[in-house]
């Protein structure tokens, strides 16, 4: 194991690592690196791994901490970071303006002018707005919406008007609020923000300033046929693939550089499946950790070789690639799992949409797993920032269970016949030593090496991981 854990971090650190592979193998496969390949591994174990590999991590780190009160706090000052925020979700925003002017009766400084900004890019609406958790205003309109769009709920109608701006870059300020307060030109270009005005009346806001949330369809993302044309989803890949292109906020790559087509057949596969990826992404957080984060949401990592490449960690209809004797090359490292990387139970904090996207826990475990385990509880916990609904949840966490009883390893080297194998691949292993024949491994990470040789990282594969759309029983060790 040693060999090839050090085989694994002499290629280099890697900024580009996908989450949703095998459980047994996160702690040495995390580390190959952009330029061959990049692999991870399970969710419960990618996001513990960011502890020690970032020191400024994602929203998964502080969903972890924080929950839904982290995403729903209304937070204050100019040095807050705005969040990217995917498909719909409630959130809370950073108030940049306050200020209170005009007479009502009696009362002086009698309007309250509050601005939110919400998140970075073009969003493709606000739905609602909610005052301490109470549905205040709703919107059906997209895009640029004042007053005469929102319809206001008792008992704020007549004491609040809302506007929202989307994000585009060609915005502008809302006049209602340079006309009225002291700032002159907020027109906030790139990024979604909300102009509250309230009156001031007694009775109404007797509890003070609410807290102020927002129900909202995030940024629009770029299609997988060219990988620029922005519209609203929240697919998965299309999340993804906005995060690998944009400029502002993500790693800016060029569409050139992807291959546009493993990110359609992504996207087609999170559909059949009913993937979404729903939430904040924090800006504050590294690159590395936030593309963890979003993978997550559908169990898929990026491989790159000519070009960049989603895949998702699913069943394949390839026929693989035959390695015997023939065409491999010295000694065979194979890995064993143990109880630190075999889950016969898993737990997944997420927001749920159901329950007015409040915290929930989530807890899979298999009783039969449990038996084969010697009656010990192999447990973990992950959050899931991106997930917000329970049967997605399910669905995830059971895959990952199995995923983790199929946790074998194999490091070898082979001939240049093998030099067409990519990262996802399927190859069957045929050893006489270990008792092995035709058994089916899925390749992690390749390296060319200069006599033309090829070294191959594989972990066991098994089809009945991954089941129907949503799977009912958890997988039996399979490693015969």
């Amino acid at each position: 194991m040693a060999k090839l854990i050090a085989a694994a971090v002499s290629v280099g650190a890697g900024l580009l690592v996908g989450a949703g592979v095998a459980a047994a193998t996160a702690t040495i496969v995390a580390t190959i690196v952009v330029g061959i390949a990049v692999a991870a591994g399970a969710v419960a174990i990618a996001n513990k791994l960011q502890k020690a590999m970032t020191p400024d991590l994602g929203s998964a780190a502080e969903f972890a901490a924080q929950g839904a009160q982290g995403i729903m706090v209304n937070k204050t000052g100019s040095s807050q970071p705005i969040p990217v925020i995917y498909g719909k979700t409630r959130t809370g925003g950073t108030r940049v303006f306050a200020e209170t002017e005009g007479t009502v009766g009696d009362y002086e400084n009698a309007y309250l002018h509050l601005v939110f900004a919400i998140g970075e890019g073009e969003m493709n609406k606000c739905s609602a707005i909610y005052f301490d958790g109470v549905e205040a205003g709703t919107c059906s309109s997209a895009g640029s919406t004042d007053p005469g769009s929102w319809s206001i709920n008792s008992p704020w109608s007549g004491k609040v008007n809302m506007y929202f701006r989307p994000g585009t870059d060609s915005q502008s300020a809302i006049s209602a609020l340079t006309s009225k307060a002291s700032w002159t030109d907020p027109r906030f270009r790139g990024i979604a923000y909300a102009y509250l005005r309230l009156e001031y009346d007694e009775d109404v806001w007797k509890n003070g300033l609410p807290e102020v949330t927002f129900e909202v369809e995030g940024v629009k993302v770029p299609a997988t046929s060219d990988g620029t044309t922005l519209s609203y989803s929240d697919n998965p890949a299309r999340c993804v693939l906005n995060y690998l292109v944009n400029t502002r906020y993500g790693k800016g790559i060029a569409p050139a550089d992807l291959d546009l087509t493993s990110f359609a057949d992504a996207e087609t596969y999170c559909n059949t499946k009913g993937f979404h990826t729903r939430g904040n992404v924090s800006t504050n957080g590294t690159l590395h950790a936030n593309l963890i984060d979003l993978l997550s949401s559908c169990r898929g990592y990026i491989a790159f070789g000519n070009r960049y490449r989603m895949l998702i960690d699913k069943a394949s209809s390839e026929t693989p690639f035959e390695l015997t004797k023939d065409n491999i090359i010295g000694n065979i490292d194979y890995i064993l799992g143990d109880k630190s990387t075999m889950f016969n139970k898993m737990t997944a904090k997420f927001i749920d949409e159901s329950t007015e996207y409040k915290d929930n826990i989530k807890v899979v475990a298999s009783s039969s797993l449990k038996t084969v385990d010697n009656g010990m509880d192999l447990e973990t916990e992950i959050p899931m920032p991106f997930v917000k609904t329970e049967s997605i949840v399910n669905q995830i966490l059971i895959e990952e269970i199995n995923q983790s009883r199929q946790s074998h390893m194999i490091q070898l080297k082979c001939t240049v016949e093998a030099i067409d194998l990519q990262v996802g691949d399927l190859v069957n292993v045929t050893n006489e030593t270990f008792g092995i024949t035709q058994k089916t491994f899925r390749v992690l990470n390749t390296i060319i090496e200069p006599s033309s040789e090829i070294t191959l990282a594989l972990r066991e594969y098994d089809a009945d991981v991954y089941g129907s759309s949503i799977i009912s029983d958890e997988l039996a060790d399979n490693n015969d």
